[in-house]
């Protein structure tokens, strides 16, 4: 169940699977999708199921569900040079002879050091790119030409419930001049958020968005939305 969401006077969409849609630009926003990173542990001995397959399954679920036009990546769609086997970039290569009509920008994270895009995907944006009232980067940083969305942190947030429990889920977080998205990817890893009104957070929890009631210390009861 997606949540409709207001941002710098924009209607935006939250996705369970960790995706932003912004209806008025037909434009599909996710962060950190980290392809390869399964295979990088493989590389390096550890089995792990997975892998970019699943991700690139979801992505293109959520381009059909909201019949995006453009696909707008946040930073670090490698892991690392390891994950840029042959068969990722097959894979890779294969999905997007699949969109050929879709509008992909990639912003360039600090992992995608690891090389260049796979064929067909485009080129990177360096720093950032502006599409007002938004500015997109990979690091959550204030700038003046609008209000940033961003990535790198793969934010999760923690719900307290009774009895002393305990749940960890990944998150949306935005601020008053930044937002930060979920990790896309698979295997990434949370970092805990720090919030502070008048901050709003929604945790990702399987199918649902749950907007958090409070964002004060020792208040972080869930509040459906």
């Amino acid at each position: 169940m997606t949540t409709p969401f207001e941002l710098a006077g924009e209607l935006l969409e939250l996705r369970p699977d960790r995706t932003l849609y912004w209806p008025r630009r037909q434009t599909l926003l996710l962060a950190d999708p980290h392809f390869g990173k399964a295979e990088t542990f493989r590389h390096a001995g550890l089995p792990v199921p997975g892998g970019g397959a699943d991700s690139l399954n979801r992505l293109r679920q959520s381009l059909v569900c909201t019949k995006s036009e453009r696909l707008l990546i946040l930073g670090d769609f490698w892991h690392a040079r390891p994950g840029r086997s042959d068969r990722v970039l097959a894979e890779l290569e294969q999905w997007r002879r699949e969109h050929q009509g879709l509008q992909i920008d990639l912003i360039r994270g600090n992992h995608d050091r690891a090389g260049d895009p796979p064929p067909g995907w485009g080129d990177w944006h360096p720093g950032l790119l502006a599409d007002p009232p938004f500015v997109f980067s990979h690091h959550p940083t204030e700038c003046d030409e609008g209000y940033t969305l961003a990535g790198h942190l793969h934010p999760g947030f923690t719900l307290l419930g009774r009895g002393r429990q305990r749940l960890r889920l990944p998150c949306f977080w935005f601020g008053p001049h930044c937002g930060v998205l979920p990790a896309f990817g698979e295997f990434t890893g949370l970092a805990d958020i720090a919030p502070s009104p008048p901050d709003r957070v929604f945790v990702v929890a399987d199918d649902q968005i749950i907007k958090v009631d409070s964002v004060t210390t020792g208040s972080n009861k869930p509040k459906e939305s």
